[in-house]
């Protein structure tokens, strides 16, 4: 044991979770432009504007998923340390739908995708945050 206390792990995951999962879909939505851009298979059409905005408002809107993300995982990790692989999932599909429903934006196609996308992503944070130290397995 390493002598944090499941307050301070719930803090840090609070705080990385809510940087590192934007900065994560920001990547992950550039790299299917391109890739969409280049194939011709565009799940999401980008819009006139350069591929460095694109990244930027992806990292943008994603903050606040990441962060209710974060807030609904928080009990857990007060209770016991950590979380499951699927509490991760569940938390970033729905913080996900969540915040495409207060804050909407248009790529209709591409929704389901991103949603899964979500989920992926809060199960890598959480792997991330285990491999730190900060959560419990």
């Amino acid at each position: 044991m390493n002598g944090i206390t499941n307050r301070q792990r719930a803090l840090w995951m609070v705080l990385i979770t809510s940087l590192a999962a934007p900065f994560f879909a920001a990547l992950i939505v550039v790299a299917v432009v391109v890739i969409g851009q280049v194939t011709g298979f565009e799940i999401m059409p980008a819009r006139d504007q350069p591929l460095g905005e694109t990244g930027l408002m992806a990292f943008a809107w994603s903050a606040l998923p990441a962060t209710i993300a974060a807030i609904g995982l928080t009990p857990y990790v007060l209770d016991k340390g950590g979380y499951d692989w699927l509490h991760a999932a569940v938390a970033g599909v729905l913080a996900f739908g969540a915040s495409a429903v207060i804050a909407p934006f248009s790529a209709a196609p591409a929704m389901p995708f991103l949603a899964f996308l979500a989920g992926v992503i809060a199960i890598a944070l959480r792997a991330m945050l285990i491999g730190g130290g900060i959560l419990r397995k």
